[in-house]
């Protein structure tokens, strides 16, 4: 009998979840970290013993950026169920923001940000880039696919235990799609999304499973919650312990699962598509979702808090700060300017001037979205014209 539990409930409020955007924000903001110290680092530098611990550290910032993405669509899901079985218009405003950050996701990938360079220039090795699945990619692609399954299972309950078992397909197959060159199988477009042979940073395989895991474990708080709202005190808390000893759990799994594997399967790349690499870092961003919990808990979150601003408006920052640090600006491309010659002092300082420039980024357009709506579809379609006329317009040398 279907499921039409989501009736009976009162409607949420739509007061933001801090600690997701605590995790997010963070998340943001080691990220940019990481794309400084890639791009200005020298050889020498990345060689040493204290850069590959900070690869390390670095590595957890793209699997707690799409995890963080999939508690924030559980909340959101939560308020707006009925609107989406129902195909309301909340569902196709949905809809249409994730394929916008799919444009943007291709858009980023774009060889050169000039119409003459594309339709004339581009050879075939910059479509290839082109059609690379990046985080942007993996994340509208995998929430599209949320979206799918809640509406064939029409319930919350159904689609999250679909989705666990989705889950860890992904990851157990993961290893068999990197050893198929889908290439020769599928058009380019959608054999990028299966695996990284051919350049993809953020496949499917296995990079989806962090944000699958994330939407599981929103849904099992939101159930502590509703658990703690009618009368069963500290649902939410304990909730958040058993998250941390299975989070512990999976991380001695991840060492025992490791050997196995190796024997197990034809394709094996520990650091790339491994199940035991991916437990091993969903187990540590686990733990640090539950660390931004107990913060939030204990310590509260101020509204000026700069780090939940940043995850807040994450994907302004996530694209500006790109483009800051790849983007061509009239021949000028900061990263080809600098040709990695930084040692750690002047980039941190680079870091440093990046971080307060998104920040106040992320306040701008705070601000502009608290204000009219006139005024911020304003300041959009202006934007818009005024990208276009440089992808049109603009110089082609």
């Amino acid at each position: 009998m279907r499921d039409l539990s989501f009736m009976e409930q009162t409607p949420q409020p739509k007061k933001r979840v801090e600690y997701i955007d605590l995790l997010r924000g963070w998340a943001v903001i080691v990220m940019i970290e990481t794309h400084v110290m890639n791009a200005t680092l020298t050889a020498d530098v990345t060689e040493n013993d204290f850069f590959q611990v900070l690869k390390f550290i670095n590595g957890l910032v793209a699997p707690a950026f799409l995890f963080a993405s999939g508690l924030a669509y559980a909340v959101t899901t939560r308020r707006k169920i009925a609107d989406y079985l129902g195909f309301a218009p909340p569902l196709f405003k949905q809809l249409g923001r994730l394929l916008l950050i799919l444009l943007i996701g291709y858009t980023l990938h774009i060889p050169r940000f000039n119409y003459y360079h594309v339709r004339y220039v581009a050879g075939e090795r910059a479509w290839e880039v082109f059609f690379q699945a990046d985080v942007l990619h993996c994340i509208a692609v995998s929430l599209l696919l949320l979206q799918v399954l809640l509406l064939v299972f029409r319930s919350e309950r159904g689609m999250y235990r679909a989705l666990a078992s989705l889950a860890v397909i992904v990851v157990f197959a993961a290893p068999i799609m990197w050893g198929i060159d889908f290439w020769n199988v599928l058009p380019i477009p959608l054999a990028a999304y299966m695996n990284g042979l051919h350049g993809s940073l953020f496949p499917l395989f296995p990079w989806s499973a962090f944000l699958f895991a994330g939407s599981v474990t929103g849904w099992y708080y939101l159930k502590a919650k509703d658990s703690q709202a009618a009368g069963k005190t500290g649902a939410t808390a304990t909730m958040m312990s058993s998250t941390a000893a299975f989070a512990f759990g999976m991380i001695a799994f991840s060492f025992l699962l490791h050997p196995l594997a190796r024997q197990v399967y034809p394709t094996y790349d520990y650091w790339r598509f491994s199940p035991g690499f991916f437990f091993l870092r969903l187990g540590l961003v686990l733990l640090l979702c539950v660390l931004m919990f107990a913060y939030e808990r204990r310590h509260g979150v101020s509204p000026r808090s700069a780090v939940t601003l940043v995850g807040r408006e994450s994907l302004i920052v996530y694209v500006t700060h790109l483009t800051l640090i790849y983007g061509d600006f009239g021949g000028f491309n900061f990263q080809k300017q600098v040709q990695q010659s930084f040692g750690y002092p002047l980039a941190l300082l680079t870091t440093v001037v990046l971080w307060l420039l998104m920040y106040v980024l992320a306040l701008f357009w705070s601000a502009i979205k608290k204000g009219p709506v006139r005024r911020k579809r304003g300041i959009q379609l202006a934007f818009l014209v005024i990208i276009l006329g440089i992808f049109f317009f603009g110089p082609n040398h």
